[in-house]
């Protein structure tokens, strides 16, 4: 059985799609706490962006995606530098951090949404 590989720009446009997904999460705030836990509010973000160096943005992104995606992910990444390893939903969410990032996520989500979802098939 041959496998043929996934083009470059299916790629790409799927990994762009995950990040609305992260996206419409974090922009549900505290919900997204409750509902999956704090450990599971930073790793969800970090499946699809990096925790360290240098983000390099799927292709399918336009410029306006970039720029509030990178947003989103210095807080994020100051949010975890912030938290305690292990920390509860409440004590999570005591600090502010999902509550300061939300409207960003949802900004954000608002950019990535003018062009939409893409197809992956």
């Amino acid at each position: 059985m041959t496998s043929n590989p996934i083009p470059e720009c299916l790629l790409s446009q799927r990994l762009r799609n995950r990040c609305i997904n992260v996206l419409e999460l974090l922009a549900d705030g505290n919900e997204t706490v409750r509902r999956f836990g704090s450990a599971e509010y930073f790793n969800c973000f970090f499946d699809w962006f990096p925790d360290e160096g240098v983000y390099k943005p799927p292709s399918a992104m336009s410029q306006d995606e970039v720029e509030v995606a990178t947003a989103v992910l210095v807080l994020m990444r100051d949010a975890c530098d912030a938290t305690p390893l292990l920390v509860t939903e409440d004590e999570l969410i005591a600090t502010g951090w999902p509550s300061r990032i939300q409207p960003f996520a949802q900004n954000a989500l608002e950019v990535f949404m003018t062009r939409g979802r893409g197809i992956e098939d």
